[in-house]
Parts: structure tokens; C-alpha cells; sequence
């Protein structure tokens, strides 16, 4: 996948949404929606159909496994990066086992969180 020309941050955390926000301007997203929840998150992307959604695991109003499950029933084409602090192995598999593009930690520094991205999108 070449750098993709929207994407949705959901994420409860203001200051990780605005982290990421900054990253993927800096690699050329052109339009960014944010959502601080599941039920937000259902409404920007029934609205918007972005192209990338990154998706933290922990959230209030549902799991984010359990919206990729929804994103996948319905849409095979957005691309999902799951974001975590949470990288346990056990939330790796299920992010993979519900369709997820790619697992990063939400907690790495910019250089390697610009690294990881521009890795996922060309191995996509």
C-alpha cells in the first residue's frame, strides 16, 4: 500500500490521537479523522470509508478486536493497523486472527513508529 489518503485515528487518548496524527502527516495522509471511541469511530468511518484506520485495542464502548470484526464483516479493502501498549502475544494473535494489517506499540518513539508505518504500508 502506498501511503494512504485518509485515515481514521481511534484511540480514547487525546494526546495519542494528536501523537499520531503528527506521524502520518509527516508521511503524507493527506485528510486524518479522529475517534475516541468505538461508537465514534462506527460513525466516522460509515461517514468517511477512510482508506487506513489505526485502532487501539482498550477503549470505551467496545474492544478494538471486536470493531476490526465489525470493519472486516463489512469492508475487506480499509486497510487496519492494530495500536497497543498492550503487546502481549495473546493480543497480537487476536488482532491478527480478526484481520488486522499490521500490530504496532502505540508507545514507541517517533523515529521507530515512522519506521514501523512506512514498513507496514510497503509490505501491504
Amino acid at each position: 500500500m502506498a501511503i494512504p489518503p485518509t485515515a481514521l485515528i481511534v484511540d480514547d487518548e487525546r494526546h495519542i490521537r494528536t501523537y499520531l496524527r503528527m506521524l502520518l502527516k509527516q508521511l503524507g495522509v493527506g485528510t486524518i479523522y479522529e475517534a475516541a471511541n468505538v461508537v465514534e469511530a462506527r460513525a466516522q468511518l460509515a461517514a468517511f470509508h477512510p482508506a487506513l484506520v489505526t485502532l487501539d485495542v482498550n477503549m470505551p464502548g467496545g474492544t478494538g478486536i471486536e470493531f476490526l470484526n465489525e470493519i472486516r464483516a463489512q469492508d475487506e479493502q480499509t486497510y487496519v493497523v492494530v495500536m497497543s501498549a498492550d503487546a502481549l502475544a495473546s493480543t497480537v494473535k487476536a488482532a491478527a486472527a480478526a484481520g488486522a494489517d499490521g500490530f504496532i506499540r502505540k508507545d514507541l518513539p517517533p523515529p521507530q513508529m515512522q519506521a514501523e508505518l512506512q514498513r507496514i504500508f510497503a509490505e501491504a
